[in-house]
């Protein structure tokens, strides 16, 4: 699977292995990789720049997206 793949994927989508086609999803747990994008929000919207506001919810989308593709475990899904 790919790494873009991977980060897209979420507890509540399910797809097929590239390799065998069995149905793959992350662990329930993985709701939690959002919590950087949801504190980058949370940061742009108390921040009175602009840019300062943007970079926030862009480093917390990239952070979550690294946790989801790096440590967020593959599991068998329910087709």
């Amino acid at each position: 699977m790919s790494l873009g793949r991977k980060a897209g994927l979420g507890p509540g989508r399910v797809v097929g292995c590239q390799a065998c086609g069995k149905p793959v999803t992350t662990h329930p747990l993985a709701v939690f990789a959002a919590i950087p994008a949801f504190l980058g929000g949370f940061a742009a919207l108390r921040s009175e720049s602009l840019l300062l506001g943007t970079v926030c919810v862009v480093c917390g989308i990239l952070v979550m997206a690294l946790v989801q593709t790096f440590l967020v475990p593959l599991i068998k899904g329910n087709a």
